[in-house]
């Protein structure tokens, strides 16, 4: 076959495999840009925060970016900290904040980080009254970004609070927005981000928390700061889509050759080969790969077969006496023995004829 028509008959699979390639990679980049959306400051998707940074940098507000617990020690009061996922803050995390004497926002946050930033603050059950009754609690706090925002409704979390600590959009003793001191719990990062910043009063909310100060600590916790980590959460989404849909199109890709060569057929020689020829081939291999054992039995097992025949036994029959030392021996140590044992089983079959 000239090279011509093997580029010709490779040409599909080939662009298939480059299209799967494409795929993969904008599959790879794809996942891991949504998966690491949430709340980033410099996020552009739904679930990113690029819109609430940057008209805070328009309003003269620095905003910083930390992963570490040592970013945040000495904050200081003309800071606010944003802490995007308090759950992985660990102890470290935690005791940073609480010595960091800045105003904190925590958005969503566990009962460690309340126990331990927002005394008086915990998490009670959402109350019903917001779905049956549709209506939208006042601020009823003296919280100034609560009150700019105005009659507001936040979903996710809530919170039940003991003086001096209070509530914000309380419905039925039960608040989405909690004040502790310096420390502001709001119940979901819904109001952070750039789907939902221009509902209602949100903009007005997150941006009265984040700009009372002229500097926010944008604080994400790394993966497992909170506790143990697996690799697998290391690893990006993105990559486990691309790495699914390889193996899947190398799996379709593995059908369809299978399906289009068929099964095996057997199909006879078109000449046809003397049995020295064969003899001597396989022999070679056995050669090759240091088969004596094999090579022994067949021998042996050739030589058993003619002599049980000539002396008038059945092919199942014990080994003839004459000879079994021969034919029940061991394996050769090295090729001469092999060669011996041959010669002795010819010798043998010559006397019995």
């Amino acid at each position: 076959m000239t090279l011509r028509a093997r580029l010709r008959r490779s040409r599909g699979p080939v662009v298939v495999g480059l299209l799967v390639l494409l795929a993969a990679g904008v599959l790879t980049i794809a996942g891991a840009r949504a998966g690491q959306g949430l709340l980033q400051p410099d996020g552009v998707d739904p679930a990113g925060s690029g819109a609430l940074v940057a008209v805070l940098r328009e309003q003269g507000v620095r905003v910083d970016v930390a992963t570490r617990a040592e970013d945040v020690v000495g904050a200081g009061p003309a800071t606010t900290v944003l802490v995007a996922f308090p759950a992985e803050l660990g102890r470290a995390g935690r005791l940073a904040l609480a010595h960091a004497g800045a105003d904190v926002v925590l958005v969503a946050p566990d009962a460690a980080a309340l126990e331990n930033l927002a005394p008086g603050v915990r998490r009670v059950e959402p109350p019903s009254s917001l779905t049956t009754t549709g209506v939208v609690p006042d601020p009823a706090c003296p919280l100034r970004a609560a009150r700019s925002a105005g009659p507001l409704v936040l979903d996710g979390d809530h919170y039940g609070t003991a003086p001096p600590a209070y509530g914000c959009f309380a419905a039925d003793g039960a608040a989405p927005l909690a004040v502790s001191g310096r420390t502001i719990a709001v119940g979901s990062p819904e109001p952070f981000t750039n789907e939902a910043l221009d509902r209602g009063g949100n903009a007005a909310l997150t941006l009265t928390l984040l700009g009372a100060h002229p500097r926010v600590l944008w604080y994400l916790p790394a993966p497992g700061a909170g506790g143990d980590v697996s690799v697998a959460d290391l690893v990006p989404r993105g990559v486990v889509w691309g790495t699914a849909t390889l193996l899947l199109a190398g799996g379709a890709a593995a059908l369809w050759r299978g399906r289009r060569l068929g099964p095996v057929v057997a199909e006879r020689l078109p000449v046809r080969v003397a049995a020295a020829e064969t003899t001597r081939g396989r022999a070679a291999l056995y050669r090759r790969i240091g088969a004596r054992g094999r090579a022994a039995a067949i021998l042996r097992a050739d030589a058993r077969r003619r002599l049980t025949a000539r002396l008038g036994l059945p092919p199942d029959a014990p080994t003839p006496a004459v000879g079994k030392d021969l034919l029940d021996g061991p394996e050769p140590a090295d090729d001469a023995a092999l060669v011996q044992l041959a010669d002795d089983l010819d010798l043998l079959l010559r006397r019995t004829e």
